[in-house]
């Protein structure tokens, strides 16, 4: 008797310990990369989100595929004197498998990338992309159909053959360049009163939005589409009541919520910040470790139209990555 129990706790303790050694090498690490996220600037929201979209993919995917992938956020704080340049010769210290980058200054960036690819590091662009630099894959907005998408959310709105005034940066880059071309054709020129500019920043737009008004004796302007949310980013000063004026904006930052709360604005046109940062991460991983390349090197990303419809479970959003 004393035999037999002894043979069987010898089972059970060599039963644990198999099944002990599987787990191990189940929980193996099979390869590290360490890659890299820089935005533009570590305060702006939409970094944020995107950093979060990053860290989550990072985390699934190293679960996937029993890897260990490191992220580095290493978006510069431009209060405190930080910049892209300086966050790029971090990555070199680090040693890092590649980065993924929205390149804010190409002037200033352009020898640290190249020098980067030279090095052999894999890189993709996020939100803009570099003239001249060959990355593994860009993440681009379609700003062609945020401009469309303004377009038909403002003809919804606005009375028979009314029309509108656009805002526009008087400096515009390609992005506004092709949200306008968008918009325009969308709206068709019998729809468009004026195209105001003005320096991309609250007090700059509020006073054009108001210069604007001032000189539309004839109450020729029905509504307004804002090509950015410039006007948006401070407490309400536009120059209508609630629901006086239909009113579209291409968002950037969470702020805007208040103007579709108070009912100054009608429509967002958001992009999806989160799914910048997933998607790059996954295109790198998948090249880096599974040696498969993305099928195409632009990969454009579908911007949507957010109203009172669906507002609340987009703020929920928000409220998640900005936790």
């Amino acid at each position: 008797m004393l035999r037999n129990y002894l043979r069987l706790q010898l089972l059970s303790l060599l039963a644990i310990t198999s099944a002990s050694l599987v787990h191990a090498q189940n929980r193996e690490v099979l390869a590290e990369y360490k890659i890299g996220i820089i935005g533009r600037d570590q305060e702006d929201a939409i970094y944020q989100a995107t950093h979060l979209g990053a860290q989550t993919a990072a985390r699934e995917l190293s679960e996937k595929y029993s890897i260990d992938v490191e992220l580095l956020v290493l978006t510069p704080n431009k209060l405190q004197g930080g910049n892209q340049q300086t966050s790029m010769a971090e990555l070199f210290i680090e040693d890092a498998d590649g980065f993924i980058i929205s390149p804010a200054n190409p002037d200033v960036i352009r020898s640290s990338l190249e020098f980067a690819i030279e090095q052999g590091q894999k890189i993709i662009f996020f939100e803009r992309e570099l003239d001249g630099a060959t990355p593994l894959a860009s993440i681009l907005a379609d700003e062609a159909k945020a401009g469309q998408l303004a377009g038909e959310a403002i003809l919804r709105e606005l009375p028979t053959k009314g029309r509108v005034a656009i805002l526009t940066s008087n400096d515009p880059d390609s992005a506004l360049d092709q949200r306008l071309d968008a918009l325009r054709s969308t709206l068709g020129y019998r729809r468009i009163e004026t195209i105001v500019t003005c320096e991309p920043d609250y007090l700059s737009a509020i006073q054009a939005i108001r210069a604007a008004e001032e000189a539309d004796r004839n109450d020729l302007i029905k509504g307004w589409v804002f090509l950015d949310d410039w006007p948006l980013l401070g407490l309400p000063a536009l120059p209508w009541k609630p629901n006086e004026l239909p009113t579209v904006a291409i968002q950037s930052s969470p702020s805007a919520f208040i103007y579709i709360d108070q009912k100054y604005v009608d429509a967002l046109i958001v992009h999806p910040y989160y799914d910048w940062g997933y998607i790059s991460v996954d295109t790198l991983i998948n090249d880096l470790h599974m040696q498969i390349q993305p099928e195409n090197s632009v990969i454009l990303t579908e911007p949507r139209i957010v109203d009172w419809r669906n507002i609340d479970s987009y703020r929920e959003s928000w409220k998640e990555w900005l936790k």
